[in-house]
């Protein structure tokens, strides 16, 4: 299938962003500057309060030079973020182009220092760029987010709200590690089901179950790993990955799954017609998309979701949907 070609040339183009980045490295002149620390510490949650979801916010590598370069809207996703003051940030995956480059996190430091001087807290999940240097790439980001204490998953607490962080790379996290993951998201879907303060669960992720890509393909890994105990879950509300640039909202039976993948890497194009593999996209929208973050605010009724979108090329920001996940 088409996204099989896709898979193949990541693959290729993985290999030359490490030969890119040992030749920069024997080339730089001037030293890095020291890990940017992101703020961790969870806010007091007040009523009218929102928190953001925002997914790969990576730049284009210059080995995909057939592939559209965002840096502007990239820039203009953080100062937007930056101004709307979320509460606090889940990033689903894909901070940077190669987890072992520490110039490409001193670029994702220099990009995201509105967040920062915002004071905004930000939650990162792992995606597949994040260990494209192996075991290498875990001091690079932890240093940056030492609040994670090392954890590849974990639960936040937003008022009602509990969103559980996961690491959907199977394929780099060891068979027991990923047990252990699976047996902790069990419990934790368990507590938050008996928990009577808990209102509703989302759970963020990379890489989505369902999409309708003609890059990547659905990936069968999360739908049979993650979604069964989602689904069998009462309070759970949405499943929400990145991986795939562009936004894209199932519905499955009482659940919603979202595609947040609009942080600024290059934009994909959507299967269209009998093409699609899931013909229930409920954001009809021509692709590529919007770029794009959610914000999430608790109320009466659930959880309102504003998706916020820009075009490229474009300065002035729309809300793309506004929908509500009742609890």
């Amino acid at each position: 299938m088409k996204y099989r070609a896709g898979r193949a040339v990541e693959r290729a183009v993985r290999l030359g962003s490490r030969a890119v980045a040992a030749l920069s490295l024997l080339g730089a002149c001037a030293p890095l500057p020291p890990p940017a620390r992101y703020p961790g510490e969870l806010p007091r949650y007040r009523e009218g309060g929102r928190f953001a979801v925002l997914g790969d916010t990576q730049r284009t590598s210059a080995l995909e030079f057939w592939r559209e370069s965002n840096d502007r809207e990239r820039a203009l996703v953080m100062q937007s973020l930056a101004e709307a003051r979320p509460a606090l940030l889940v990033v689903t995956g894909d901070l940077v182009f190669d987890g072992s480059s520490p110039g490409q996190w001193a670029d994702f430091d220099a990009l995201t220092a509105p967040l920062r001087a915002a004071g905004i807290p930000v939650f990162p999940a792992f995606g597949n760029h994040e260990y494209w240097g192996g075991a290498a790439v875990e001091p690079l980001l932890f240093a940056r987010f030492p609040h994670l204490s090392w954890r590849h998953w974990y639960a936040l607490e937003y008022g009602p709200v509990r969103l559980v962080v996961l690491d959907s790379n199977v394929d780099e996290l060891t068979a027991s590690g990923w047990q252990q993951q699976l047996d902790w998201y069990a419990a934790a879907l368990a507590r938050f089901d008996a928990d009577p303060a808990v209102r509703g669960v989302l759970v963020l992720l990379h890489h989505p179950p369902y999409t309708n890509s003609t890059v990547t393909g659905d990936e069968e890994h999360v739908a049979r790993a993650f979604v069964p105990p989602f689904m069998r879950a009462q309070k759970t509300l949405a499943m929400v990955s990145g991986h795939v640039h562009a936004y894209e909202h199932f519905r499955r039976g009482p659940k919603t799954f979202l595609v947040n993948g609009g942080g600024g890497g290059p934009r994909v194009t959507l299967a269209t017609g009998d093409a699609r593999r899931h013909p229930d996209d409920r954001y009809e929208a021509p692709s590529p998309r919007d770029f794009e973050y959610l914000l999430a605010e608790p109320k009466a009724e659930g959880l309102e979701i504003t998706v916020m979108g820009l075009p490229k090329d474009g300065d002035t920001w729309r809300k793309l949907e506004v929908f509500t996940l009742g609890w």
